[in-house]
């Protein structure tokens, strides 16, 4: 008989109820997503342990937390710009700034030295918290006992008042 994995619940519960996002609070540059991209149970578990492991920061510097779980390579000389969402923001922010003909050398710099960085200029945070690969996906009814995580319905319905209110205070 296979035995079934789960999250642990009670850090699920602990990065529902803390973890932002990226970059600093300080910056001039805010943009809110709905959720980060993920995928299976194993890289959002990773994903998971790794935040824990780095002392469960409200906001994370995205170079870092993404070296921790492996994707750091999107923060390193000749990285690849395989992340539409961050090439747009790169180009708002440039352009914002005065920037012209802005090109793919412009974003990659950006991306490497500025993207969402604890002591810089950007802050990139989520209306939820946990990972998932769409709107249509959902994967923590199966590996969570936490009857919040049950649907996506019941998850939004749990997280986004409190969340929104907690995003409005920062930006004030």
């Amino acid at each position: 008989m296979l035995s079934q994995v789960f999250f642990n619940d009670k850090l699920i519960k602990k990065r529902v109820d803390t973890f932002y996002g990226y970059g600093n609070y300080k910056g001039n540059y805010w943009f809110i997503g709905i959720e980060e991209a993920g995928g299976d149970f194993n890289e959002i578990n990773k994903r998971i342990e790794k935040w824990s492991e780095r002392e469960q920061k409200e906001i994370e510097d995205i170079a870092e937390y993404h070296e921790a779980i492996g994707y750091g390579a999107s923060f390193k000389p000749g990285a690849k710009l395989d992340v539409p969402v961050w090439r747009t923001l790169i180009r708002i922010i440039l352009s914002a700034k005065g920037k012209d003909n802005i090109d793919l050398e412009d974003i990659r710099k950006y991306q490497i030295e500025e993207l969402g960085r604890k002591d810089k200029e950007t802050c990139l945070l989520e209306l939820l918290p946990l990972p998932s690969p769409s709107l249509k996906h959902w994967i923590y009814g199966e590996y969570s006992k936490l009857t919040f995580l049950s649907n996506r319905d019941t998850y939004e319905n749990y997280c986004l008042e409190k969340r929104i209110n907690h995003i409005s205070q920062r930006i004030k």
